[in-house]
C-alpha cells in the first residue's frame, strides 16, 4: 500500500487557497473600518473656523528686500487678513473648543458645520499660555457634540484620528498613531512653550489646529495644535485631561458673565478598559468633596455640562439650588460682582461708563483701535461730556502716558489731579482725536 501524504498536502493547500481566494460574505463590509465609524460619528460635531484680524503692514520703498524688513521705514497702514482653524462642539447649547493662537486678536469669528452652515461665534474665553479658547454659539436647537476622552491611559501606537480643516481643505481626515507621550514644544531661547503634548504621526497641517485627535472610539484625547514644520508628519496635540482640568477657568461664570456663584467645581473621573470613562462632577470645600447629582433640577454629566449649565443662570437669579448624592440639597446665593476699581473710578471722576477694548468690540463698532478703553455710556454735564467724549469713543491716552488695557487706565486714574488740565487722546470709528479733561 502506497503512502499518499503529498497528495493529501497538496488538496490541503489547493483548499487553503481557494477558502483565502472565497469573497467575504455579503454581511460583512471590508471597506467599514474603524475610521469610517469614528468619522460618522463625530463629523457633525467638528467645525471649521475662519477668523479676520487687523494687522499693521508698512508701505516701505525697498519693498520685500529683507534687510530692510527689520526696520520700520515706510507709511504703517493697517488691513484685513484671514485665517483659517478647526473646533469641535463640547455643549449641546453651543459651546466650541479651539486653540487660543486661531483666535488671537480676531475681529470676527465664523464656525462652519459639516453641512455648509455657518454661524458667527463669540469668544467666551482664552488661555493663551494652555493655547485653548472657549466660544460660543447660537443655535435654534441642541448642538452634536464629541465626547471627551481621558489622557491617562494612551498607549504609544495605538491608533489615532484627526479632524480638520487643513489649509482650508474642509473636514480632512487623517489618522496615525500615538507616537509620543510627555513631549516639550521649546521656543528658539530654549523656553518651553507648551508641555506634556501628546505626539502623533497623523498628518497635521496649518488649519487643523483646534480641531479634535480622537481614539478608536471617536473619543477626544487630545487638541491638535503644533507641527514640527522642519519634518514629515511629527504633529502635537494637547492632552484632552488639561482641557478638562482648566474647564472651571475657562468658563468661570464671574469671567463671563460677571456673575459671582461662590463654588468651585472639579472633575473626578474612572476609565474602565478599554474606554469607557466616568466622570463625577463634585464641589470642593474645606473638610472634604460633595458629588453633585444636578444644578437647578438638570442633572449633571461632566464637568463642562455643569458650567455650561451654570453660565445659563439667569442674571436676575438671587440663588441655584445644588443636588448632591443621597437627596441632600443646598441653595446657594448668587450676585453680580462689583465693578471693577478702573471702571467704578472713571464713572466717579470722568463720569462715564467702560470696559476694556478688544478686536471684536472694534468689529462690532466699527473702530479702527483695537486696544484702550471704550466708552459706553456718558453723563451729560460730567467732566468727560465737556471735553467732548461721545459714547463710541476709544480712550488711547491719558495725559502723556499710552492707554493699552484697563490696567493702564486703573493706574493713570489714581495719578489725575484735583485740579488742572489733562490731555485725553481718543479714536472715534477711523479717526484720531485730542481732548482736554479740566478738573
Amino acid at each position: 500500500m502506497r503512502i499518499t501524504f503529498p497528495l493529501i498536502v497538496t488538496a490541503i493547500i489547493f483548499c487553503a487557497w481557494s477558502i483565502s481566494r472565497a469573497d467575504p460574505p455579503e454581511s460583512v463590509n471590508l471597506r467599514r473600518t474603524v475610521t469610517v465609524d469614528v468619522v460618522k460619528k463625530v463629523q457633525a460635531a467638528v467645525v471649521n473656523i475662519s477668523t479676520t484680524k487687523t494687522v499693521a503692514r508698512r508701505d516701505s520703498p525697498f519693498r520685500d528686500d529683507p534687510f530692510w524688513q527689520q526696520f520700520d521705514i515706510g507709511r504703517a497702514r493697517r488691513e484685513p487678513v484671514s485665517s483659517l482653524g478647526s473646533g469641535f462642539i463640547i455643549h449641546s447649547s453651543g459651546y466650541v473648543l479651539t486653540n487660543h493662537h486661531v483666535v488671537d486678536r480676531a475681529r470676527q469669528i465664523t464656525v462652519e458645520f459639516s453641512d455648509g452652515r455657518k454661524l458667527e461665534a463669540e469668544l467666551i474665553s482664552s488661555d493663551a499660555d494652555a493655547d485653548l479658547a472657549v466660544l460660543k454659539i447660537e443655535s435654534d436647537g441642541p448642538l452634536p457634540t464629541i465626547e471627551l476622552g481621558d489622557s491617562s491611559d494612551l498607549m504609544i501606537g495605538e491608533p489615532v484620528i484627526a479632524v480638520g480643516n487643513p489649509l482650508g481643505f474642509s473636514h480632512s481626515v487623517s489618522t496615525g498613531i500615538v507616537s509620543a507621550i510627555h513631549r516639550d514644544l521649546k521656543d528658539a531661547d530654549g523656553a518651553v512653550m507648551l508641555s506634556d503634548l501628546v505626539q502623533t504621526d497623523a498628518a497635521i497641517n496649518p488649519g487643523n489646529s483646534g480641531g479634535p485627535l480622537l481614539n478608536a472610539y471617536g473619543q477626544v484625547i487630545g487638541i491638535n495644535t503644533a507641527i514640527r514644520g522642519d519634518a514629515q508628519n511629527i504633529g502635537f496635540a494637547i492632552q484632552v485631561n488639561k482641557l478638562r482640568d482648566l474647564i472651571p477657568d475657562l468658563m468661570n461664570p464671574a469671567q463671563v458673565n460677571g456673575v459671582e456663584i461662590p463654588l468651585r467645581l472639579a472633575e473626578r473621573r474612572r476609565i474602565d478598559p478599554p474606554a469607557r470613562v466616568t466622570a463625577e462632577v463634585v464641589v470642593v470645600r474645606q473638610g472634604g468633596e460633595r458629588v453633585i447629582v444636578s444644578i437647578e433640577g438638570r442633572r449633571i454629566s461632566g464637568i463642562v455640562d455643569a458650567y455650561a449649565t451654570l453660565l445659563a443662570v439667569p442674571e436676575s437669579h438671587r440663588s441655584i439650588k445644588i443636588q448632591f448624592q443621597h437627596g441632600q440639597e443646598i441653595e446657594v446665593a448668587i450676585k453680580p460682582l462689583p465693578l471693577p476699581d478702573g471702571v467704578a473710578r472713571a464713572k466717579e471722576l470722568l463720569g462715564v461708563v467702560v470696559q476694556p477694548m478688544t478686536p471684536m468690540l472694534a468689529q462690532k463698532y466699527g473702530i479702527v483701535a483695537e486696544e484702550g478703553v471704550l466708552v459706553l455710556e456718558i453723563d451729560n454735564d460730567s467732566i468727560a461730556a465737556r471735553a467732548g467724549i461721545k459714547p463710541g469713543d476709544v480712550i488711547v491716552q491719558l495725559g502723556r502716558y499710552r492707554v493699552q488695557s484697563m490696567a493702564d487706565f486703573s493706574v493713570l486714574l489714581n495719578q489725575l489731579p484735583e485740579k488742572g488740565r489733562v490731555r485725553i487722546g481718543i479714536v472715534r470709528a477711523d479717526r484720531v482725536g485730542v481732548g482736554t479733561l479740566e478738573f
